[in-house]
């Protein structure tokens, strides 16, 4: 990676929407039959720890005490270097919404949001990729301090700006890919400086 190199997030405008699956999405995509409520048995289920982690904050240049909510992806991949070559693609259509459940939280052990206004709500989305096999499966968990809050937390709003952070592991738990928005000069991938595709915050191709 160059000493100079600087994360290059596409601006929101054109990023208001999440990436396009269509790229990544070819025939052996399926579409899925509706089942019971199995309260995330799809992610928790599959053995391993995560290899992916996203954090997610939905007003990027707020501090974190003045966040509505927080969000945190955990992502199971056996092969990351493959979604880092090919692109990490996922939509509303990637939620198992039947997967989906909401708990209360003990705000003392979660220690987000203002002090006087803590996160005492957790939703949990899980998602699964659209090919066959599967490459990935995740949980997404949005903490709130209320469930008026939650409530109002759409998924097909999100942007790549909303992106935090991102850390990811291979085989043996050793950093793979590193990514702050805090110290964009600190980000690192095996990959260097390859532009990589979809919701992958850094790098991007540049802008012409």
């Amino acid at each position: 990676m160059s000493a100079t190199s600087e994360p290059q997030i596409e601006d929101e405008s054109s990023q208001s929407i999440p990436p396009p699956y269509s790229e990544a999405v070819d025939k052996t995509t399926i579409l899925r039959t509706p089942g019971p409520a199995r309260n995330g048995r799809i992610f928790y289920d599959i053995p391993g720890e995560r290899s992916i982690r996203f954090s997610f904050r939905p007003q990027p240049l707020v501090d974190n005490y003045l966040q509505p909510w927080f969000g945190q992806m955990d992502v199971k991949c056996d092969d990351v270097p493959l979604l880092m070559r090919e692109g990490f693609y996922w939509t509303t259509a990637n939620i198992i919404k039947e997967e989906g459940f909401v708990e209360n939280i003990n705000p003392q052990q979660i220690n987000l949001g203002h002090p006087n206004n803590p996160c005492t709500i957790k939703r949990y989305w899980f998602l699964q990729d659209l090919q066959q096999p599967p490459r990935w499966t995740a949980s997404l968990q949005i903490h709130a301090p209320n469930y008026d809050v939650i409530s109002k937390v759409r998924f097909e709003n999100w942007s790549i700006n909303m992106i935090r952070s991102v850390e990811a592991w291979g085989l043996s738990k050793k950093t793979i890919y590193s990514f702050s928005a805090l110290t964009p000069k600190c980000c690192i991938s095996i990959y260097d400086d390859m532009p990589l595709k979809g919701w992958w915050p850094w790098p991007k191709e540049a802008k012409a």
